[in-house]
């Protein structure tokens, strides 16, 4: 989430909103939220039912590790990656979305 937060002035050129989407509660988020100094919306998802919804969750023992995903602005999903954030090629996706700018 810091990588994100220290990336946002480059994704907010880029047209991009950074939302953080947790399964945790509320009031966990806030805590780390303001712990971490984040700048954008962290969404408590205790469900699951937006990752479903995007058709984004991941299957099998641990579905719900650290996922990055893209969508533009017709709600179509243009990036999916696992693990930690590749900031360089969060970048590099947003530019291409962007016509290359």
């Amino acid at each position: 989430m810091q990588g994100h937060q220290a990336n946002l002035e480059a994704y907010r050129s880029l047209n991009a909103q950074v939302v953080g989407v947790s399964r945790d509660d509320v009031q966990t988020l806030q805590y780390w939220k303001k712990h971490l100094r984040l700048s954008f919306p962290l969404l408590s998802n205790i469900s699951g039912y937006l990752g479903s919804s995007f058709g984004v969750v991941k299957e099998g023992r641990f579905p719900f590790e650290r996922r990055t995903v893209i969508i533009d602005k017709k709600a179509t999903i243009r990036y999916v990656r696992d693990g930690s954030p590749d900031y360089e090629e969060i970048l590099r996706v947003l530019k291409d979305l962007n016509g290359g700018k």
